[in-house]
């Protein structure tokens, strides 16, 4: 077990703790949670409410994740948990990402491996609601599946403090972070966050694993094509050839706003290829295929759920040699 003391900090003044996990920095006092709901502060400092915090568990395709440059058409046993520390109004995953009140599956750390294996899983994402704030169960969760030669990939919002982002980071095999919209009143007012730091963890992450980045596009929120041509540019100088996967939203939790119309998401991703190598149309059941960044072959065929390889041979292009960020 690796020491979290440095995640909290005592108060000098009272019996509080300051955490130090995610950029809200939550003065807890004993018996108290964060934001989160999920991160309680006792005498002996801050750790989690529950030591088996899964309350949600499937083995889904890799590409629902999304990931499209990690291992493409293999399956990953996915794990969620309850509690998030962002309020999204229109999250898709509610229900356990804003509730503590569930039914836990008493699921440890070093259970996962053998789960992976059971189901013939290349490792173990965590992800359907923000699982960062379970920081201690990610990395235990890691170190056991390494140790197993499995992997360990999250799915996550990005709003964590640099120090614990790092050891996050340099923990898992890939990563995919929820760049959800590119404006700072959006993630101060809407969001109840700050878009600063999931820059910053976009960063972190880009220099020590393997990084895909998703926009869930929302009708008259974050759909303009200046906003997203910022955010590709974004993106773009910290690698152009980082997969940027743009979704069309559907009504959920506290939004009635209509559906993303599929002329909007295909505009956008058009802006998008302006700056980056890799974009993709999410919830709209296009096929996306992976072309080569320089001669424009398919090397990822994905028509109707099926993945082939026509043009790809270990991870460089068939037909000009040109080397494709990702692992395949």
């Amino acid at each position: 077990m690796r020491d979290y003391s440095w995640l909290y900090r005592s108060q000098r003044d009272s019996e509080d703790y300051t955490c130090l996990l995610c950029p809200h920095q939550c003065r807890i006092s004993p018996g108290q949670t964060g934001i989160c709901q999920v991160r309680m502060a006792s005498s002996r400092g801050i750790h989690p409410i529950r030591n088996n915090p899964v309350t949600a568990m499937a083995v889904d395709p890799i590409e629902k994740k999304p990931f499209y440059h990690y291992f493409p058409g293999s399956k990953i046993l996915s794990i969620g948990f309850s509690g998030c520390n962002l309020k999204c109004p229109f999250c898709q995953n509610w229900h356990i990402a804003q509730s503590v009140q569930h039914n836990y599956q008493e699921i440890q750390p070093e259970d996962i491996p053998g789960i992976c294996k059971e189901n013939n899983s290349r490792g173990c994402a965590f992800t359907y609601s923000e699982p960062l704030v379970h920081y201690e169960y990610l990395m235990e969760a890691a170190d056991a599946l390494h140790r197993e030669g499995l992997e360990a990939l999250l799915v996550t919002n990005g709003f964590i403090n640099p120090d614990p982002g790092i050891k996050l980071a340099e923990n898992m095999d890939a990563v995919k972070v929820d760049l959800k919209g590119f404006t700072a009143d959006w993630y101060r007012k809407t969001l109840k966050g700050s878009l600063k730091p999931v820059k910053d963890f976009i960063k972190i992450c880009s220099e020590t694993t393997h990084l895909e980045v998703v926009t869930l596009v929302i009708p008259g929120k974050n759909d303009t094509v200046q906003e997203i041509r910022e955010s590709s540019s974004f993106l773009a100088s910290v690698n152009p050839s980082i997969p940027y996967h743009l979704t069309a939203y559907y009504p959920h939790y506290h939004y009635s706003i209509p559906q993303t119309r599929e002329s909007t998401v295909i505009q956008l991703a058009a802006a998008a290829r302006e700056n980056l190598k890799h974009v993709y149309t999410g919830n709209l059941g296009l096929e996306n295929p992976t072309f080569c960044e320089n001669c424009g072959k398919i090397l990822v065929d994905r028509t109707s759920g099926n993945i082939t390889f026509p043009g790809l041979t270990e991870g460089k292009c068939t037909h000009c040699g040109t080397v494709i960020y990702g692992s395949f």
